[in-house]
């Protein structure tokens, strides 16, 4: 028998642990959506192909004191924006220059208590039909995630410091970025009840995390603690809880294994990671990988991006279970061509 096309049943067995047939091959919406009026589409999609769309189950109500505005102009052929919180104990913005941020909302102690305003006077509950009318709309080559959102410390540095100023800060105001924390982790708990409680199998944490950022005792004070607390009660409403880990974790990879998460979702080998997936596997030998492909690998000649699809089977699944690739980052200029030949390598694999 053929292997199954279906890219909603070969996800359900490869989240299950079980041996899909056809090992699947995803793309984020976020990327997909540049280009899906393009009818080259069409073929790659009715390959089995599949469409991840990232949907919340959580609407978020501030009080009515919170107030968000944005003000956008041109200058110096560029779009700026800037985007404003204003509350009854001050206002926070951050700025962007043609859709790139450029300031972060978190700039000072004082930014963090406003910040701290907004979270605890925000709201949390149920919005179970979006995400049920997005299942409706997206068609049958697509799947619909339950998005969670980052876990606290994540939240901090991701979205609302940044990279460059972030240990400076952990340095100089650990005080107020503690307190933000705990406030962030009140909400975080909220939000995962309300996830165990709504639809979807799959719960994407987009942690965005890589360990060049965040050291093994960072890792073990400020991001187990909330897995250890939170991830069991997905768990045990029968979800599957995938992190998106995108960078490098070799030297957090221990901690990783004792995280109850069940798939590492974008996990990128070398250049751009620090693993392969033949050391993933041996340290995580339960845990589902949703492997990106590098980007550059797409302009390799076909037999030899034939042959790297096949070593990463052999490396990751060599049953053909707990594997998964996908395009979770930029994909390929020469996607019409590259992303059929990928589809071409894991079929001959199942042959």
């Amino acid at each position: 028998m053929a292997p199954s096309h279906d890219i909603r049943e070969r996800l359900e067995a490869f989240w299950a642990g079980e041996q899909p047939g056809l090992i699947p091959f995803t793309i984020y919406q976020n990327e997909w959506r540049h280009t899906q009026d393009d009818p080259a589409w069409g073929d790659l999609l009715a390959r089995g192909m599949g469409v991840t769309w990232h949907v919340s189950t959580v609407e978020q109500v501030p009080s009515t004191d919170i107030q968000f505005s944005r003000e956008t102009r041109a200058a110096d052929d560029q779009v700026l924006e800037r985007r404003c919180i204003r509350t009854p104990v001050g206002e926070i913005e951050e700025r962007y220059a043609d859709g790139w941020r450029r300031e972060f909302y978190l700039k000072s102690a004082v930014d963090y208590a406003v910040m701290r305003y907004v979270v605890e006077h925000t709201a949390l509950q149920p919005d179970y039909d979006t995400y049920w009318g997005r299942v409706a709309q997206i068609g049958p080559h697509a799947v619909a995630l339950v998005m969670l959102g980052r876990t606290p410390l994540q939240t901090i540095l991701v979205d609302w410091v940044g990279v460059e100023q972030f240990g400076l800060h952990l340095a100089d105001m650990r005080d107020e970025m503690m307190a933000l924390y705990e406030a962030l982790l009140v909400s975080f708990r909220r939000r995962t009840e309300l996830a165990a409680e709504g639809p979807g199998r799959f719960v994407s944490v987009l942690e965005n995390f890589t360990s060049d950022t965040l050291d093994p005792r960072r890792y073990r004070e400020l991001l187990l603690p909330v897995y250890e607390e939170c991830f069991p009660m997905l768990r045990e409403a029968g979800k599957v809880v995938g992190t998106h880990y995108d960078g490098q974790l070799a030297a957090c990879a221990g901690l990783i294994a004792q995280a109850p998460i069940d798939a590492i979702e974008s996990f990128t080998p070398p250049p751009e990671g620090d693993m392969t997936l033949a050391e993933a596997r041996a340290i995580w030998p339960e845990k589902l990988l949703w492997s990106n492909i590098n980007v550059a690998c797409y302009n390799m000649p076909a037999d030899e991006l034939k042959a790297l699809v096949w070593r990463r089977i052999a490396e990751g699944a060599s049953d053909g279970r707990r594997l998964a690739f996908e395009v979770s980052e930029q994909y390929p200029e020469n996607w019409r061509t590259s992303l059929h030949i990928v589809l071409d390598a894991l079929e001959e694999a199942r042959t």
